[in-house]
């Protein structure tokens, strides 16, 4: 069920940067902690090893960057809420929220001088690759969000999804000259996020029938199939950063796999007794 909105308080909280993302998409607690597991983590990882930064540096310039790449795509999600739905052959209605004027004032206001102060901090608001990755971002968005043919839209969707994992990664690469290492950032992204992520969409929308995907072991395969292209970007970079996303990620499906069964056993000795 959609949740509502009615206060003045929570409109206003809503104006903050990532809280529209947290009510409407990174429920709390699975959603959040699976997208920190699976995107948050691995691109904090890129950050530090591909950027040359000890483990708090790449934390905060990870940070700032997901900063930047939210509040641009919590514009995309707020479109997607409202003008999106009317040409969506499934829509799915996740706020029950009103659009007034001041509203949007205050949620656009807020994201834009987020952007130019974590640009600022990030030391990226003179850099051609910062702006063109944002102004990637925003077109991809308003395409998805007009476009009315769905076997479009999954075109659109590969693209968000490859920003959403790489763009926090940016601002660290462009800061220390390391522009060429976007790429091994955006096929690492392809590789162990947005494909799978692709196929999940694919079903939602009604136009792929995977029911193997819903198994316990389907992501820990899915990790395992595409290590060998993992280990082919490592060796073309001589970079260790596409391996120590693999293994964690392995990692942790290997962890959600022993406490799914853990509470697989544990249900049925309890049915049993």
């Amino acid at each position: 069920m959609p949740k509502s909105f009615s206060t003045n308080r929570t409109r206003l909280l809503l104006w903050l940067p990532f809280a529209y993302a947290f009510t409407s998409r990174y429920h709390w607690p699975r959603d959040f902690v699976v997208n920190a597991l699976t995107a948050w983590v691995p691109g904090v990882f890129l950050t530090s090893l591909l950027g040359g930064l000890g483990a708090a540096q790449a934390l905060g310039a990870y940070a700032l960057g997901y900063l930047v790449f939210i509040s641009i795509y919590e514009l995309g999600y707020l479109a997607n809420d409202s003008y999106g739905l009317r040409h969506d052959p499934t829509p799915r209605q996740r706020v029950d929220l009103t659009l007034r004027p001041m509203f949007l004032v205050g949620f656009v206001g807020v994201r834009l001088a987020t952007i130019g102060v974590a640009a600022s901090l990030l030391g990226v608001v003179g850099s051609a690759l910062f702006w063109a990755a944002l102004g990637t971002l925003v077109v991809t968005l308003v395409a998805h969000n007009t476009l009315r043919s769905i076997e479009l839209k999954f075109y659109s969707f590969l693209q968000l999804s490859l920003l959403r994992f790489s763009l926090p990664v940016f601002p660290a690469l462009v800061v220390e000259g390391r522009q060429a290492a976007v790429l091994l950032v955006l096929c690492t992204g392809l590789m162990l996020f947005s494909l799978p992520r692709f196929l999940t969409y694919l079903d939602a929308k009604g136009r792929l029938n995977l029911p193997e995907r819903k198994a316990l072991q389907y992501h820990l395969k899915a990790h395992l199939t595409v290590a060998p292209m993992v280990f082919l970007l490592a060796f073309i970079s001589a970079e260790p950063a596409p391996l120590w996303c693999l293994g964690w990620l392995v990692f942790v499906q290997l962890g959600y796999l022993s406490f799914s069964k853990a509470a697989i056993w544990q249900a049925g000795g309890e049915a049993a007794s």
